[in-house]
C-alpha cells in the first residue's frame, strides 16, 4: 500500500472514531438529560454530568483524595478530599461544592448560617476546605515541577437560589461555572503538552476512598 493509501486509512479510522466518540457522548448526554427532566440528578450529580459531558472532561478530576506531606518530610500526613480539579490553559481550578439552599450568613467567617425559613443552621464554611484543597493540589504540582503553574479555587455554590449574604469573591454558581471555565480556557497561560502532564501528575497522585481504605493508607 503507497502511502497515500496509508494516509486514507488511517483519516478513516480518525473519522470512524470521532463518530463513535461523538454518539457514545450524545448517548449519555441524552441519558443524564432525560434523569434530569424527572428530577432524579441531585446537585453534586448535575455538576459531574457537567464536567463530564463536555470537552473538559479529559482534564476533570473528581471526588480524589490528594496527598497532605508533614511538614519537611515525604510522609503522607493524611489525604485531603476534593470535590473536583479542572485543568485549563489558563491554570488549574479547584471546586468546592457547597450543595445546600437556602440564605447564607456569616460567608467571611468560619461557620457559616443556612437560613430557610424560619430555621437557622450552622455549618463549617466551605471555605476552609477550598483552602485546604487548594494547598493539597498546589503540594502535589510543586513536588512535580509545576510548582509555577497558577492555581485558582472557588467554592461552587451548587444551588443558584443559595444566596450568600455577605458579598465574598471566592463564590461561583453552578449556572457560571461553564462561562468561568471558558474564560480559563482563553487564557494561554500554556499548552495542550503541558496540560498533558498535569493531568498525568493529578491522576496518578489523586487516590480514590476505596482504594486508601484497601491500601490501609
Amino acid at each position: 500500500m503507497d502511502f497515500i493509501g496509508i494516509l486514507l486509512t488511517v483519516a478513516g479510522v480518525a473519522v470512524v472514531s470521532l463518530i463513535v466518540a461523538a454518539l457514545v457522548s450524545a448517548f449519555y448526554h441524552s441519558q443524564r438529560s432525560r434523569a434530569r427532566r424527572k428530577g432524579k440528578l441531585n446537585a453534586r450529580q448535575e455538576l459531574e454530568a457537567f464536567l463530564l459531558d463536555t470537552t473538559y472532561r479529559r482534564n476533570v478530576f473528581a471526588h480524589l483524595y490528594f496527598p497532605v506531606l508533614v511538614d519537611g518530610t515525604k510522609r503522607t500526613h493524611h489525604y485531603q478530599r476534593v470535590d473536583a480539579v479542572v485543568v485549563t490553559k489558563g491554570g488549574v481550578l479547584v471546586l468546592t461544592v457547597f450543595d445546600k439552599t437556602g440564605r447564607i450568613d456569616n460567608s467571611r467567617d468560619d461557620v457559616w448560617v443556612v437560613i430557610q425559613d424560619d430555621d437557622r443552621t450552622e455549618v463549617e464554611s466551605p471555605v476552609i476546605s477550598m483552602e485546604k484543597s487548594r494547598a493539597a493540589i498546589k503540594g502535589v504540582l510543586k513536588r512535580a515541577g509545576y510548582g509555577k503553574v497558577p492555581i485558582y479555587s472557588t467554592v461552587l455554590l451548587a444551588y443558584d437560589e443559595a444566596i450568600p449574604l455577605s458579598d465574598y469573591e471566592g463564590i461561583v454558581y453552578l449556572s457560571e461555572l461553564e462561562k468561568l471555565i471558558h474564560d480559563m480556557n482563553k487564557i494561554p497561560e500554556f499548552g495542550s503538552i503541558e496540560q498533558f502532564y498535569i493531568c498525568r501528575t493529578l491522576k496518578r497522585a489523586g487516590l480514590t476512598k476505596e482504594t486508601i481504605k484497601r491500601k490501609q493508607l
